[in-house]
């Protein structure tokens, strides 16, 4: 009689540690950012940035309060998208692909999620917004780090350090 062991041992890859995040937490978002986030200031009203060297990636997140009603969430969010392609072309250097772009009911219902990826020979834009009955809600990471690291750290801001109060 032969008797055959066998056993699976998780491999021992080294774990990261845990990355240290300082929030910011304001009535309509919390963000955590690492570190090396620094704020910076500016004159716009109700619009906060941030800018990380290391990353080599800027985020913008701003509010606009005024009543959308529900049949106009569409035409808003669409004017919305438009000018944010517009503005990126008119800072440009060069021609500007886009490489998404949506609008779609906010899976926990309430308004609507917009979402416009684009990029340039030197920065990829991506970003995430909401409308709602009540407010205009804009997320923006820019990154000159090329277009796979712009979308790792778009991931994993919006999986654990970033929540938007909606509506």
């Amino acid at each position: 009689m032969k008797f055959s062991y066998s056993f699976s041992l998780p491999s021992a890859a080294p774990s990261q540690p845990e990355e240290k995040l300082y929030p910011y937490d304001y009535n309509e978002f919390m963000l955590s950012l690492p570190g090396d986030w620094k704020q910076v200031p500016t004159a716009e009203e109700r619009t906060l940035n941030w800018y990380s060297e290391q990353e080599q990636a800027s985020i913008t997140v701003s509010v606009d309060f005024y009543e959308v009603p529900e049949d106009k969430w569409a035409a808003v969010a669409e004017v919305n998208l438009d000018g944010r392609h517009r503005a990126l072309e008119h800072a440009s250097v060069g021609p500007v692909s886009v490489i998404s772009r949506s609008v779609k009911p906010y899976s926990g219902g309430g308004g609507l999620e917009l979402s416009f990826t684009a990029q340039t020979s030197e920065t990829t834009y991506l970003y995430l917004g909401y409308v709602t009955s009540r407010k205009v809600f804009n997320f923006t990471l820019t990154s000159g780090a090329g277009k796979t690291a712009a979308v790792d750290l778009y991931n994993k801001t919006m999986q654990k350090r970033l929540r938007v109060k909606v509506p």
